[in-house]
């Protein structure tokens, strides 16, 4: 076996296996980049998905004040309620005195 043919034995080979790796090399950098990527893409979404969950948070608890307003120009929601409820069993009364009056109930 001469030179030439022991280097083009040997080279080849080893000149494949190079350019391999350094394909390899590229591939997984792009691939990096993309994951880098879709990261960020998360990042971006949890950070809106947190503001939105403020912003619901913010909203129920100003429904939740306006239903427990005890303020001196606004009653509970439960004291109308019971105010309601009082004015129908009067209602509810008048009517059965008239019906025993009128001999209909």
């Amino acid at each position: 076996m001469t030179d030439v043919q022991l280097y083009i034995a040997v080279g080849i080979p080893t000149l494949a296996v190079l350019i391999g790796v350094l394909a390899n090399v590229v591939q997984l950098n792009a691939m990096s980049a993309r994951i880098g990527g879709v990261e960020n893409r998360i990042g971006g979404v949890d950070t809106r998905i947190g503001g939105l969950e403020a912003r619901m948070d913010s909203r129920f608890d100003n429904v939740d004040a306006r239903f427990n307003n005890v303020d001196a120009r606004f009653n509970s929601l439960d004291v109308k309620f019971d105010t309601l409820t009082g004015k129908v069993v009067d209602v509810d009364n008048r009517v059965t005195r008239i019906e025993a009056k009128l001999g209909i109930g």
